[in-house]
């Protein structure tokens, strides 16, 4: 019922966009540019309905790790127009997408065909090159019938992953005649390709995970011709991609090294999503089957994923078993331990939890995942100011993290910043998609006595944002 339910929601979404595509919202002809502002605010459009539509993995963890990469690649492109976000959408299908103003959505099914740092980076990379090349805005831009609801209809169709939704999307948006192929074009594609190996190579991270990727994509297009994957109905043509890609390979100039790859934060990051995303039935029987028959570092990861299936399943004793023999196996890898003090919190013992989560953010102090956690203990502890301090400093790092904003938004308020809190209860409402409920609070923070010039500055800000969004979607 919760998918049909969901299905009739995005039909209805599509309706209405198809709408506004048809009928243009003011008599603008064919315009020669699409500006940087008009892309923030259909990517504003975009992000509006992915967070009302799908469920986003809000876990610090998740976050703070795609974050971080994609930071390290943004710090090799030069200036952008956008500030990024990295998002991991809990879908199966094998998708990924750069939409409007930055925005790069990463499906956990895609996540899990990758064996290596480097694929996913390959990919971030490929996605980022296509937002720094504005290639959705030169789509948007060469279309004979231009407007922001027509370049939403355009963007939902990639938004939706595929199946008979999207394809209604596809359909609709080619009745309506708004000119908007959703596949980018061969060049765009090269473009995007030779930075991604440029941006590598400028990150000493070898771009032969980037031909990888291709062979499995190929593979995959194979396999599924009747049921193609929608990375590959907007990414086309893996076997002609991977044919220059590797010829870039080849003349790469001799004596070029790259950095030895540590792919332990990423395997563990996606067997945590694996997890988030799976019922865990059907992993436990893989998991077992990875940690009797693989080898090094991929049989832990094998057994980390057992102890995470443990956890959930409240069988502390084994999660806890399982997660000291890694700690012995890699005492070089202090997250570990964060991920033991969870463990411990969820299993009601807390002074422990509150020991190990001390001594790991004193070790990693900008670990997000660590710090958020001992944020909550705090809280659970009673030391509300310590948590309220630690979870305002996290803020910056975990901008997109909904609950997040809920524990700040209900620290202020027990504090006597009702105003405050407000603001950010609103924040968590419009992140978890619940427009009304968001407004409603930022009215409640524009009102309150408490509430200062910044916080009523805010809030109206975020007012006039959420309904500029809803006036054109």
């Amino acid at each position: 019922m919760p998918r049909i339910k969901r299905h009739l929601a995005l039909y209805l979404i599509f309706f209405l966009l198809a709408s506004l595509a048809t009928v243009p919202v003011s008599p603008r002809p064919a315009r020669a540019d699409f500006s940087v502002g008009e892309e923030r605010e259909v990517g504003e459009k975009l992000l509006s309905m992915v967070r009302k539509e799908f469920r986003l993995i809000d876990d610090p963890d998740v976050s703070q790790y795609v974050n971080d990469l994609g930071q390290r690649i943004l710090s090799v492109t030069g200036p952008q127009f956008f500030t990024y976000h990295f998002f991991v959408i809990n879908d199966k299908e094998f998708n990924a997408f750069a939409a409007p103003s930055g925005l790069i959505f990463i499906h956990s099914g895609l996540i899990e065909t990758m064996d290596t740092e480097g694929e996913l980076i390959s990919v971030m990379a490929h996605e980022v090159g296509h937002v720094t090349s504005r290639h959705i805005a030169d789509q948007i831009k060469k279309s004979a019938k231009t407007n922001l609801g027509a370049a939403a209809l355009m963007i939902a169709g990639i938004a939706m992953g595929g199946g008979a939704l999207s394809e209604a999307v596809i359909t609709g948006s080619m009745a309506a005649n708004a000119s908007m192929g959703l596949k980018f074009s061969r060049e765009d594609e090269e473009e995007a390709d030779r930075l991604s190996y440029k941006w590598m190579r400028a990150l000493h991270v070898n771009p032969q995970n980037m031909a990888n990727m291709l062979r499995k994509m190929y593979r995959i297009s194979v396999y599924r011709s009747a049921n193609i994957p929608p990375y590959l109905l907007t990414h086309p043509e893996p076997e002609r991609r991977l044919g220059y890609v590797e010829d870039l390979i080849a003349n790469t100039p001799p004596g070029t090294k790259y950095v030895k790859e540590d792919d332990f934060p990423f395997l563990r990051v996606k067997y945590r999503v694996m997890v988030l995303t799976h019922e865990p039935g059907t992993l436990r029987a893989i998991f077992s089957r990875q940690a009797r028959e693989a080898t090094g570092l991929k049989r832990d990861m094998a057994r980390y994923g057992l102890a995470l299936l443990a956890e959930n399943g409240a069988d502390y004793a084994q999660a806890e078993s399982l997660l000291k023999e890694l700690i012995a196996a890699h005492p070089h890898r202090p997250i570990l331990k964060t991920d033991l003090a969870v463990l411990y919190l969820q299993a009601g013992r807390r002074p422990e939890a509150l020991d190990i989560l001390k001594a790991v953010h004193a070790a990693l102090p900008g670990d997000a995942y660590t710090a958020y956690h001992l944020a909550q203990a705090w809280e659970e502890n009673g030391e509300r100011p310590k948590a309220l301090q630690l979870f305002r400093e996290l803020e910056p790092n975990l901008p997109d993290h909904a609950m997040l904003q809920k524990s700040i938004g209900n620290l202020e308020t027990q504090a006597g910043h009702r105003g405050l809190g407000s603001y950010h209860l609103a924040r968590y409402f419009w992140l978890e998609g619940n427009a009304r409920q968001a407004k409603y609070n930022l009215k409640e923070a524009i009102m309150d006595s408490t509430s200062d010039q910044n916080t009523v500055a805010r809030a109206k800000a975020m007012l006039d944002e959420i309904e500029r969004v809803e006036k054109n979607t």
